[in-house]
């Protein structure tokens, strides 16, 4: 309970008087200060920021004698102020982040290697929670994605979905590998609303949004393993690979 008020605002002397008067329903301020140790000649202060808060009234005025409000009542005002301020950093953040991504766009090509596997993944939902329009990919065997545990595999492009990003994906689907698994996540993806295709061989891994921010996972080939991705920001390579996209989506199957 402590270190829940003290995350809220309450001070270590706000603390010491509202347990205080918790635990003795109604005090007078001498035996307030008796208990607390706080002098007199301070803890009026306190008693009026309490009382100003809505967590204490006032019951007797000669000689003072203080008590709790319902916590109930008295809380409910701090959640309406903290939903007030979740609701105006939400707006602030989103109008913040445009004018960023409007800044990043006029920009030289920000271009990164990346070589961890949690800083790919968290690159790749990252380039999904950016979308806000559009985004294609090539999603490529190996296949990294337990097919029995589909459920919030991708939450981030789940929500793009939601909030009118159109997707489209294209599926490899080669030779020898356990096609209705592959088709099993395609089909997964499609009922998220995602539009999907299905082809035989992929050159990559890839993913590109808004026709700005591309992600392109590399792989060592002939069974090698390889923990590589680039993030490209920039406009006409974010360009080229939606057209490349294109040509295999011309050419590929309908799930």
């Amino acid at each position: 309970m402590d270190s829940l008020l003290l995350n809220i605002g309450f001070s270590h002397q706000e603390l010491k008087i509202y347990k205080l008067l918790l635990e003795k329903g109604e005090l007078s301020v001498t035996e307030i200060s008796r208990a607390t140790s706080i002098p007199t000649s301070k803890l009026y202060a306190f008693m009026d920021t309490l009382t100003d808060k809505g967590f204490c009234r006032l019951i007797k005025d000669r000689p003072k004698i203080y008590a709790l409000n319902s916590p109930n009542s008295a809380f409910s005002r701090i959640r309406d102020e903290y939903l007030q301020k979740e609701k105006a950093l939400q707006k602030l953040s989103t109008e913040l982040e445009d004018k960023f991504l409007q800044t990043q766009s006029n920009t030289a090509t920000v271009f990164k290697t990346i070589t961890s596997k949690k800083e790919i993944l968290e690159e790749y939902y990252r380039l999904f929670r950016l979308a806000k329009k559009v985004g294609v990919g090539f999603s490529k065997a190996p296949y990294t994605v337990n097919i029995n545990e589909l459920e919030n595999v991708n939450p981030s492009e789940e929500d793009s979905i939601n909030s009118g990003v159109e997707f489209k994906g294209i599926y490899e689907l080669p030779p020898g590998e356990d096609q209705a698994s592959i088709k099993k996540l395609a089909n997964y993806f499609k009922s998220k609303g995602e539009d999907v295709k299905m082809v035989e061989s992929l050159p990559f891994k890839m993913l590109m949004v808004d026709f700005q921010y591309v992600l392109i996972l590399l792989h060592g080939g002939a069974g090698m393993s390889l923990n590589m991705a680039l993030s490209i920001d920039d406009k006409d390579f974010a360009t080229s690979m939606y057209d490349l996209f294109n040509l295999y989506w011309e050419k590929a199957d309908v799930v």
